[in-house]
């Protein structure tokens, strides 16, 4: 047996500094969540309303696009956190809030294509789709590991998401 003095290990290894932004990525995820919770109302009004229409729906859809746009494009100027388990906010409090913006997309949107009201609902949810994965997708690359709880939280928003078009979003998530 060599003696422990002579054993040498090489590694190398780059050192990026990493930095908690949780604050930062919460702030957006904040304003995704906070303007989902208008848009479900508005969507509930028109129903009852019974407004609902291609143009209706339509403007509330424009609205709602714009919101994730904005999202993925400042999750993408925010530099990758290293988070924090205990540190407010913390990863577990972003992905809360963010699965919660997706589940009241889902739940807003739920019943629509039933009503037959809306003829261009698969039209618009192909547009909605990829720029809602795209920001999901965001939001894992700037908060790592994000989505795991997103995903757990998701599960019966899955079946809405499948039913409905929501292809790439589906996979965003993991599913």
């Amino acid at each position: 047996m060599l003696p422990l003095r002579w054993i040498t290990v090489a590694v190398a290894s780059v050192l990026v500094s990493a930095a908690n932004t949780n604050v930062a990525i919460k702030a957006t995820v904040d304003s995704v969540d906070s303007k989902m919770r208008h848009a479900g109302p508005t969507i509930l009004t028109i129903q009852a309303n019974q407004t609902l229409n291609d143009v209706t729906l339509g403007r509330v859809m424009v609205d709602i696009g714009l919101t994730w746009t904005q999202a993925a494009a400042t999750l993408r100027t925010t530099p990758v956190s290293d988070g924090s388990t205990t540190v407010h906010p913390t990863n577990d409090e972003i992905s809360t809030t963010y699965g919660d913006a997706l589940a009241l997309l889902s739940t807003s949107l739920s019943g629509i294509k039933a009503t037959g009201k809306v003829p261009t609902f698969p039209v618009q949810v192909a547009v909605l789709d990829p720029i809602v994965a795209n920001a999901t997708r965001q939001l894992n690359i700037t908060s790592p590991g994000s989505l795991v709880l997103v995903h757990i939280l998701l599960s019966d928003a899955r079946q809405f998401f499948i039913a409905e078009g929501f292809n790439a979003t589906v996979a965003a998530l993991g599913f």
